[in-house]
C-alpha cells in the first residue's frame, strides 16, 4: 500500500467546508466554481501531478451540485497519461452537462449545506486512506 505525504497533497475545492477543515494538514486551494476547480486540477496534472480522487466522485451528475473537491499529488516519474486523458474527459462530461441544464445557482442555503456536506463526506473517507 502506497503511504502519501499528506504535506505534498494539494487539495483543490470550491467548498469552504473542506477548505475550513484541511487548511492545516495539506495545501488547499479554494476557487470559486466546480469548473474552475476542473480547471485547475487539469493544470496540475499537466504539471506532473496524479490524481488521488476521482474527478466525478459521488453518484451526483456535474450538473446536480455546485461543490467539488479533487486531490491531487506530485507524480515524480510516474506515467499520468490516463490522469490527463480523465480530467479532459471530465472536463468535457461537466461542460456537456452545463449545456443540458446548467447547475442552480440559487440553491436554498440548506440545500447548499447539504451538497457541501456530501463534497466534504467524500474527502473525510479517501483522507483516511492517504495516511
Amino acid at each position: 500500500m502506497t503511504m502519501w505525504n499528506m504535506e505534498k497533497v494539494t487539495l483543490v475545492t470550491n467548498n469552504d467546508r473542506v477548505y475550513e477543515k484541511y487548511r492545516e494538514d495539506m495545501e488547499v486551494l479554494l476557487l470559486d466554481s466546480y469548473r474552475d476547480v476542473l480547471l485547475k486540477v487539469r493544470d496540475l496534472v499537466y504539471d506532473r501531478h496524479i490524481l488521488l480522487t476521482h474527478p466525478q466522485a459521488s453518484s451526483l451528475k456535474p450538473n446536480q451540485t455546485p461543490y467539488r473537491s479533487i486531490m491531487v499529488y506530485p507524480k515524480g516519474e510516474e506515467d499520468n497519461m490516463k490522469d490527463i486523458m480523465l480530467i479532459e474527459k471530465c472536463i468535457e462530461t461537466y461542460d456537456q452537462w452545463q449545456e443540458i441544464a446548467a447547475t442552480p445557482h440559487n440553491y436554498q442555503k440548506s440545500v447548499a449545506e447539504d451538497f457541501k456536506t456530501i463534497d466534504l463526506s467524500v474527502i473525510e473517507n479517501i483522507v483516511p486512506r492517504l495516511m
